[in-house]
């Protein structure tokens, strides 16, 4: 019995020993909360890198008719480094702003109304509309510590959908060439339905009338539980601690869970101001760049040295002083596949070698013209210096033409889409004679 009890008073003090430090790194966090925020902010902003890098990737080897879902991805990556990024700022600013508030509230524990500078009827006024010292550190020190597990719990989720949704473009695009597309979409086909019934149960579990329907809200947590592993696979354990942490203790906090939802919304507008040094709105409105009214700088290699992929031709610069110009067409890798279908009859040209037949078939349906004068340029395979992209290199001899305003228009001419891309380069012609 004595025995017995010995080892309950040991399971009691390892308990106690357990839940002391607990309590202690919880109250010493802040210092590494600081330090990861401050590492963190410089680290994120990296990330936006990795978006830009990302979305040339899809311009470059998907389809155009595969962009929309391409959009997709690299958005919402976008929308979830700017919300980390916005979070992490906001983070280190409270806390900041809360380690002042410690260090006034050490020196000064609270108000004192005897030894104000003001008089006794203007300082009990302004005291009664402003918080308490203690609370507001109790507050900020609450509100800084969750705001790492939103912003995680964000970035974990893209992170985990945008992998495996590239890992699924890439597999579609093998299997149709040996399946059916319509076999390949099977999978995306059952998500879609298996997220509506996950949003319909939604609504319907979440009315006051069904909110006690055993059998209604038994179905809720299934569907929730399939959707959550399929769509968050191994994390979704974790993931779902986080969301319903926040959601199971919503009435008891409401103003802190606003908070943080209001923090959240902060990024959209870091992604506003984001979006516009990528290309993803090329995903979805390629006709805005190829607008003959516009003069784009990606179109002269001495304005574009800031672009780090080419989305249409370049020249040397809008003012040409020389008899010669150097037009460089840049070719993504899904052109390439494209070969079989736009140049059926070269590709059966047995004396020709694969090289050769590469060259001759981007001179199918590469077309350039010179002030609506057709222009038969000699290609030449050429890597861009600076943006390593692939394309084609020509030199134009333009010394017919008349001084002043002129252009280069240069065209893909496909077979088999219904889409083709033209280009309209204006540019000033100086004799140089």
């Amino acid at each position: 019995m004595q025995n017995e009890n010995n080892v309950e008073n040991n399971k009691v003090l390892i308990e106690k020993k357990s839940n002391s430090w607990l309590q202690r790194l919880k109250d010493e966090s802040w210092e590494a909360e600081l330090l990861v925020s401050a590492i963190a902010i410089f680290g994120t902003f990296q990330l936006f890198k990795v978006i830009s890098w990302s979305t040339n990737q899809f311009i470059d080897f998907l389809p155009q008719e595969q962009y929309l879902v391409a959009y997709f991805i690299v958005f919402m990556g976008l929308l979830a480094v700017s919300i980390l990024v916005s979070m992490f700022v906001i983070h280190f600013l409270l806390r900041a702003y809360w380690i002042g508030l410690v260090g006034l509230n050490s020196v000064f524990p609270d108000y004192s109304l005897q030894d104000s500078a003001y008089s006794e009827v203007y300082t009990k006024r302004i005291l009664a509309i402003l918080p308490k010292l203690k609370d507001s550190i109790q507050k900020i020190d609450d509100l800084c510590s969750v705001i790492f597990s939103a912003a995680f719990a964000i970035l974990l989720t893209y992170s985990y959908l945008a992998i495996t949704a590239t890992l699924y473009l890439l597999l579609y695009n093998f299997l149709i060439i040996f399946i059916p597309y319509t076999l390949a979409l099977v999978p995306i086909i059952c998500l879609i339905f298996l997220l509506f019934f996950q949003t319909f149960f939604n609504i319907i579990a979440n009315l006051k009338n069904y909110k006690q329907n055993e059998k209604i809200q038994i179905w809720y947590f299934e569907i929730v539980k399939i959707t959550s592993i399929v769509t968050l696979g191994p994390l979704y354990k974790y993931l779902l601690q986080i969301t319903m942490t926040f959601a199971s203790n919503f009435k008891r906090n409401k103003s802190l869970i606003r908070f943080v939802i209001l923090f959240l919304l902060s990024g959209v507008f870091v992604a506003s101001y984001q979006v516009t040094n990528t290309n993803i709105f090329y995903l979805i409105k390629q006709d805005h760049y190829f607008d003959s009214t516009k003069t784009y700088a990606g179109y002269y290699k001495n304005e574009n040295e800031k672009i780090e992929f080419l989305l249409s031709p370049e020249i040397e610069s809008d003012i040409i002083t020389t008899r010669i110009v150097k037009l460089f067409i840049p070719i993504f890798e899904y052109e390439r596949k494209l070969r079989g279908n736009d140049c059926p009859s070269i590709e059966k040209n047995n004396k020709l070698s694969r090289k050769e037949l590469n060259l001759a078939c981007y001179h199918q349906y590469h077309e350039v013209y010179i002030n609506d004068t057709k222009y038969t340029p000699s290609f030449k395979k050429y890597y861009h210096p600076r943006t390593n992209q692939f394309g084609i290199l020509a030199y134009i001899n333009v010394s017919g033409i008349k001084e002043g305003e002129n252009y280069i228009q240069v065209k893909k001419v496909y077979k088999e889409k219904e889409q083709n891309f033209e280009w309209n380069i204006p540019f000033q012609y100086l004799n140089d004679k």
